[in-house]
């Protein structure tokens, strides 16, 4: 990202006028934690006329890690009435499943696929379904995910909708629907590096967590390690929940420390928030009752909204009862 830095400011110096730049360097000052200057980049770019969906999507995020509210309303009216106004629902769609709200999220999400479809960007609304259909799967909604992915397909099989639709399924150790996925990708695209080094191998360790094999997970992620800061936490994620199956409590908490350690990563990522359940539980595992407590207490904060029924709260809520 430091490399990334400045390559953009070398353009922007070439050329002053254009937006990409400005908007990737925000991305990069944010992927380092770099939050104020990122925000910096873009108030300078917006003072000068030069904007973009990706600029204030950007700009919401700093918004969101900074607890700006009115920031975040910004954003959201600037977006509104626009071709891509579906985006700016996908944003307060990530938050609300961020923050434990998943019936909010899904009324956002319900909202995307209407306008985009209202739009005619029939494959933007195949791949939110199938995004949604990723978030069912990490609550444990796994029956809801795989209709998710079936009603993505009605609409639009894209390249991208069958790579979002076998994370989902693969989630939830559906080997039988994700795997074919999961080859029809590679047959169209053999030489896809980010697929062939984090996407799918993501998926088959998904699998083989489901199937009770946590080793071989985390030896299906080892080529995942160069470019997983890319890979929305989940290498982390789940190479930490596979160390936990292990009983391996320090292992498993420094996967989720990697996440927590680099919020910029994935800004609206609900990973963030899980990975506090995770270091806890590393933690436990460790005997560190001080340190499980707090990470529990973390997490509880980011989800103080959550809707009460949720089942990953309901056992966070069991495992804290238990340290005192």
């Amino acid at each position: 990202f430091e490399k990334a830095a400045e390559a953009c400011r070398e353009s922007m110096r070439l050329n002053p006028n254009w937006v990409i730049p400005r908007s990737n360097l925000a991305l990069a000052y944010i992927c380092l934690n770099r939050f104020d200057e990122a925000k910096q980049v873009i108030q300078e770019a917006l003072a000068q006329k030069l904007e973009s969906t990706p600029m204030h999507s950007h700009r919401y995020s700093i918004a969101f890690v900074q607890g700006d509210a009115a920031a975040m309303k910004q954003q959201i009216d600037w977006a509104s009435g626009r071709p891509d106004e579906y985006l700016a629902q996908a944003w307060q769609a990530e938050v609300a499943a961020f923050c434990g709200q998943l019936r909010k999220e899904r009324e956002y999400s319900q909202r995307i696929v209407e306008l985009a479809l209202q739009h005619e960007r029939k494959e933007a609304a195949a791949q939110f379904l199938a995004g949604q259909a990723v978030m069912e799967a990490i609550f444990g909604h796994c029956d809801h995910a795989s209709s998710l992915v079936g009603k993505a397909f009605d609409i639009w099989r894209s390249r991208s909708t069958v790579a979002i639709a076998a994370n989902a399924l693969s989630i939830c150790g559906d080997s039988g629907q994700a795997q074919p996925l999961i080859d029809e990708y590679s047959r169209l695209f053999p030489k896809n590096t980010f697929w062939n080094s984090v996407s799918a191998p993501l998926c088959q360790a998904q699998i083989a967590l489901h199937r009770g094999s946590p080793a071989q997970a985390i030896e299906l992620l080892e080529s995942a390690h160069r470019f997983e800061s890319s890979g929305n936490f989940g290498p982390q994620y789940v190479r930490g929940q596979a160390y936990l199956k292990l009983n391996k409590g320090a292992e498993a908490a420094a996967e989720f420390q990697k996440i927590l350690s680099h919020r910029g990563w994935s800004v609206r990522g609900v990973l963030y928030p899980l990975a506090y359940v995770g270091l806890a539980r590393g933690a436990v595992l460790q005997g560190d009752t001080a340190k499980a407590r707090k990470a529990y207490q973390d997490f509880f904060a980011l989800w103080k909204d959550a809707d009460p029924d949720n089942p990953i709260l309901i056992e966070a809520k069991k495992e804290y009862e238990k340290l005192n």
